[in-house]
């Protein structure tokens, strides 16, 4: 059966387990790459011998996990929950566990499933948290400018009245009416230049 096990996971970097469903999550089984995702051989890890398995789970992520699966197991439903365990060299080891519960004569007797590195999900997510950190940014960006050209164009619906009331006039109220004229077209000129860097923006986020 090992030998099994080591082919199957030779290619991934993950483990098969058995455990009670105590506050340990005491490993009963476990095969696979044990060693590489947790520092540890297997034979530390069961019966907690050394070091139990939520002993390795990063404390941030413990009270998510029993949520979790805890919250499966009474849906009778398979979890599938991101954590992080932490390697016996300290440093951070992000995995993804898919498990379920197994009964016997109606009783739960112990839960098992499968735990593999989450190393390529965690670059991606990371990645993903900075798009959308850049996309909030260039969005703020642009509600601004269009706040610029909502206050231009009411700007140039005022002077447009104005510049009807002029035209409406004789005599030296031409003058006037040649002011206002010059204003609409200036304020046209910067919505159309306001215009012009959205869609830009736009561009370069696409």
């Amino acid at each position: 059966m090992s030998s099994v096990f080591s082919s199957v996971f030779s290619a991934v970097n993950g483990f098969v387990y058995r455990c009670a469903n105590d506050s340990d999550y005491t490993m009963q089984f476990m095969e696979g790459s044990v060693r590489g995702l947790t520092g540890y051989d297997s034979s530390a890890i069961l019966s907690n011998s050394q070091v139990s398995y939520v002993g390795l789970t990063a404390d941030e992520d413990k009270d998510r996990v029993f949520g979790e699966v805890d919250a499966a197991i009474e849906e009778g439903e398979t979890w599938d929950v991101f954590y992080r365990l932490t390697h016996a060299k300290g440093h951070l080891v992000p995995v993804r566990e898919r498990g379920n519960a197994i009964y016997q004569g109606g009783q739960l007797t112990y839960l098992e499933g499968l735990v593999v590195s989450a190393d390529a999900e965690s670059r991606l997510t990371g990645k993903l948290d900075d798009l959308v950190s850049d996309t909030r940014q260039v969005n703020q960006e642009i509600i601004g400018l269009t706040k610029q050209i909502t206050q231009s164009l009411r700007a140039l619906k005022m002077l447009s009245i104005n510049a009807q009331i002029e035209a409406a006039r004789s005599g030296d109220a031409g003058r006037g009416f040649a002011i206002v004229a010059n204003e609409i077209k200036a304020l046209a000129d910067e919505n159309s230049a306001f215009t012009e860097v959205i869609h830009a923006k736009l561009a370069a986020h696409q």
